[in-house]
């Protein structure tokens, strides 16, 4: 039998490179792919993946999932939280026997992974490369957009060795031949351009998280398709799998799938034990799922225990996705030169992460010196610097919470946008005390909660807040007792004239709630009304009078207090601006708005206000306000889970609260320095509302 000699090569080199291997020992950790011989690639023609890239984390086997985001993160229990996304508690699956650890997967992964590796390319580039050594080199990469290709900054570290790379798909061995095994050359590949001049976002391999974004050709996508990216930062636990789909040493393409156990979770990265050599740099990570988790960069030599009691010489080390995401933000905040492009690329990222709440980083400030991956962790960390805040209908579940399939759907939602508090309708008391159970039970977020009517039966509808322990104090308030009768009228009263369609002007009672800032966060003081009001077809003129009435409310209550109002929920439609007429005169901000599909609210922004924006969820629109404290979080998607679960879309918005971060000013003594140091403030004040105006329009 004659043997291609191509594939003799290989293997010999194949062996060389385990026996090389074999006999390091001691010494630093260093990469796998640091040889002494020329690699497979060097010898087929193509050009030798590069070596030696550092990691951006330590391997700290006895670190807790992360550990290095502490107890500053914006979950209450990152481990039951990753337990309880991992879990998959509403999938009603149950494991009836294992031999050892269960690792098998369902069978539809593997139409999954075949399905995603056709946008898979191996990349070939010269030039320049990121240490400034003049040379060539390959790796991998993979289309995840259309015209929106994905890989290592050391793999494309600049715009001008972007233009001349050779990006080609289709280069792997055919399923003919890997049955047949007889060494045939891989099939055919086809070839695409890349345009950096249209689209170039990069971060740096050292001190950065060593990503890539560039614009390609759109018919790569058209005929391999892309990769979708999400934001999820809960996706995998340790000791789940980790399957790398790559070009290792500029080989075919080959998909690690044996000993790929993930041993090291923190909120930049993940560590896995999947094997990977020279040319993998850049490749898709995927979960047991198939879904994208990471972006493998590294490998180093270190003996680290796994999960089944074996142990691993060999270490990779892969990007998340989400917090790659969250670099973008930092670069659009920053007003990077590649800002506007790093806000086109998050246009392409879908979901949430729950880990910094369905907003991201949107409002949070971090020191200018920090480089890329304490950026992104102090951006996990900036919980106190935001308040988010959702209202939602769940009719649904008022009666049928003892479901646990709808109870666990409502308690995955909450847990993944992971916001402050919630204004929830047409809910009972019951239920809601179920809802609050079971997201501590699943997830470990710690809720409490009040009822607008608290002995309201169970088969009444009524609305409720809940809201985190960890960040705010609540309380139920009690209206201006003048106004107060008025929210129990009804719109036939003699008084107020005859309407086709009569009953209570507030089918559900309105409820005040007060809340204050709880740990690290700055003093702030604010209340929240969760609403139900009728649609306008069934009563206008109970509407009309239901917003009169909450304004005159209102205007008592600012009176009294002087603190932030918002009015949220089910209103059908947003609440008339004249109806506040009076309260703008003594110097409030209205800021309305309404859902493209449902629900509205309008905030009033007292004049000592602590808040410097407004955010909001994509599918919302500004109707009153000032673009200043209104901007529109148009990167932002929610789960298709939602969609799943409820008819009832929940909508969403960040307070941002003011205040100065990092070193205090200097003492007053020090004028100079005082009047730099607020000049300075002012300047970048003047810079972000330039950057929210332009992203409102």
């Amino acid at each position: 039998m004659e043997y291609d000699p191509a594939v003799l090569t290989r293997i010999v080199l194949e062996i060389l490179e385990r026996e090389a291997a074999n006999g390091r020992a001691g010494g630093a950790p260093d990469d796998l792919e640091h040889t002494v011989r020329p690699s497979a690639a060097a010898v087929e023609g193509r050009p030798a993946p590069q070596t030696d890239i550092p990691f951006v984390e330590d391997v700290v086997p006895a670190d807790r999932p992360f550990s290095d985001v502490g107890s500053k993160g914006g979950v209450d229990d990152p481990a039951k939280m990753l337990r309880g996304w991992t879990g998959a508690p509403d999938s009603g699956l149950v494991l009836e026997t294992a031999v050892g650890r269960y690792l098998t997967s369902p069978s539809a992964l593997l139409s999954v992974l075949a399905d995603r590796r056709r946008a898979v390319a191996i990349v070939s580039a010269e030039g320049t490369d990121y240490r400034g050594d003049v040379g060539r080199w390959s790796g991998t990469g993979f289309v995840v957009a259309p015209n929106l290709f994905l890989t290592n900054h050391h793999v494309l570290n600049s715009v001008q060795v972007a233009r001349t790379a050779k990006i080609e798909f289709n280069y792997e061995i055919s399923p003919e031949n890997l049955l047949v095994g007889n060494g045939a050359p891989p099939r055919a590949t086809q070839s695409f351009s890349l345009d950096p001049a249209r689209l170039f976002v990069t971060s740096p391999t050292i001190n950065g998280l060593d990503y890539t974004f560039v614009w390609i050709e759109g018919a790569a996508q058209a005929a391999f398709g892309s990769i979708p990216m999400e934001r999820s930062s809960f996706t995998v636990d340790e000791g789940a799998q980790a399957f790398v789909i790559h070009h290792p040493d500029g080989r075919p393409k080959e998909v690690s799938l044996d000993d790929t156990d993930i041993i090291g979770i923190k909120t930049t990265i993940i560590h896995y034990s999947s094997d990977t050599m020279g040319g993998s740099s850049g490749a898709p990570v995927f979960d047991h799922r198939g879904r994208l988790i990471a972006l493998h960069h590294a490998s180093r030599r270190q003996t680290v225990e796994l999960p089944d009691g074996g142990r691993t010489d060999v270490v990779n080390e892969g990007i998340k996705i989400a917090a790659i995401a969250i670099d973008l933000e930092n670069k659009m905040r920053s007003s990077a030169p590649d800002a506007s492009q790093a806000e086109s690329v998050l246009r392409e990222i879908g979901g949430s992460d729950t880990m910094s709440g369905f907003f991201g980083g949107l409002g949070r400030e971090i020191a200018p010196d920090r480089v890329a991956p304490e950026a992104v962790v102090d951006t996990y960390r900036g919980t106190d610097q935001d308040i988010d805040i959702g209202f939602w209908n769940i009719e649904w579940l008022a009666t049928r919470w003892r479901d646990d399939k709808k109870l666990n759907g409502a308690a995955r939602v909450i847990a993944d946008l992971n916001l402050d508090a919630w204004g929830l309708s047409e809910i009972s008391p019951p239920g809601v005390r179920a809802l609050v159970e079971r997201i501590e039970e699943i997830y470990g977020d710690r809720y409490e909660c009040e009822f607008s009517e608290p002995d309201a039966p169970e088969g009444k509808q009524s609305t409720a807040m809940i809201w985190k322990k960890s960040s705010l104090v609540g309380e139920t308030a009690t209206w201006p007792s003048n106004v107060e009768p008025l929210f129990r009228s009804r719109s036939d009263d003699p008084a107020i004239g005859p309407e086709a369609v009569h009953g209570m002007i507030f089918d559900r009672y309105p409820g005040l709630f007060r809340f204050k800032t709880a740990g690290d966060m700055p003093p702030y003081t604010f209340y929240v009304v969760p609403l139900h009001l009728k649609a306008m077809d069934e009563g206008s003129l109970r509407r009309r009078l239901a917003s009169r009435i909450l304004a005159r409310a209102v205007e008592d209550l600012s009176g009294e207090t002087g603190h932030d109002v918002i009015l949220g929920g089910d209103m059908n439609a947003p609440l008339a601006s004249d109806d506040f007429k009076h309260i703008e005169r003594a110097g409030f901000t209205i800021l309305g708005a309404q859902d493209e599909r449902e629900g509205a609210f309008t905030y009033l922004k007292s004049p000592r206000s602590a808040i410097d924006n407004v955010f909001l969820s994509p599918g919302m629109r500004q109707s009153v306000g000032s673009v200043d404290y209104f901007i529109v979080a148009k990167d932002r998607s929610m789960s298709d889970f939602v969609d799943r679960v409820s008819d009832h879309r929940p909508i969403a918005m960040r307070l941002s609260l003011g205040r100065t971060h990092g070193s205090a000013l200097p003492q007053a003594g020090d004028l100079d320095a005082l009047i730099e140091e607020l000049l300075a403030q002012q300047k970048a004040k003047n810079t972000r509302k330039r950057i929210m105006r332009r992203r409102a329009t």
